[in-house]
């Protein structure tokens, strides 16, 4: 991770903390299990990439910065359809095959001091397993103090899950911080 910069997420505060009731109408191609939008959807509010390394995947899309290994945003849609209470197993975090330049390894995180805060968070996407594994990739994490990833970042979490279960329906963009000057992890060159 060539001591890249670690981003603190006081993220742009579940950015744009969503954009509101979106109206679910027949706008876009529906999937099979019609929990989530396709890529070939209307989502059309996805924040300006500096990077031009817009990585989408089945269940969120994200602009990855190889300068400092991690997303500079995550954008998914959230329904209250999503909001299950299902118990999954926690897989490990693997690198993110699609990142052309290679995601951050887990282990930049080892000895840190800082924990593997998920930007889609994992308990978003408990409907499927392939949507909560989804969530487990090197590329949906940012460096965070363990008071912060526990505290309010889980609070703004839980809060967001209260917002589509009352509205139905949310966009969720959230990022980190990313400065050159704040300290850096890991070792990758």
């Amino acid at each position: 991770m060539k001591n890249k910069a670690i981003a603190y997420p006081i993220l742009i505060l579940l950015i744009s903390v969503i954009i509101y009731l979106y109206n679910p109408s027949d706008e876009g191609e529906e999937t099979e299990d019609d929990n989530f939008i396709s890529t070939t959807s209307s989502f059309n509010y996805l924040p300006t990439s500096t990077t031009n390394q817009i990585i989408s995947h089945e269940y969120y899309t994200l602009s990855y910065s190889e300068k400092h290994e991690q997303a500079e945003w995550v954008a998914y849609e959230l329904k209250k359809e999503h909001l299950k209470r299902t118990q999954r197993k926690r897989p490990y975090f693997i690198r993110d095959k699609k990142v052309k330049t290679k995601s951050a390894n887990y282990k930049n995180y080892k000895k840190s001091g800082y924990t593997k805060g998920h930007l889609c968070p994992a308990g978003d996407r408990k409907f499927s397993k392939k949507a909560f594994d989804e969530t487990f990739l090197t590329s949906n994490i940012s460096p965070q103090e363990a008071k912060f990833n526990g505290g309010v970042w889980n609070r703004i979490e839980q809060k967001t899950r209260y917002w589509a279960g009352k509205d139905k329906q949310l966009y969720v963009i959230t990022g980190g911080v990313l400065n050159d000057q704040l300290p850096t992890i890991g070792k990758e060159k």
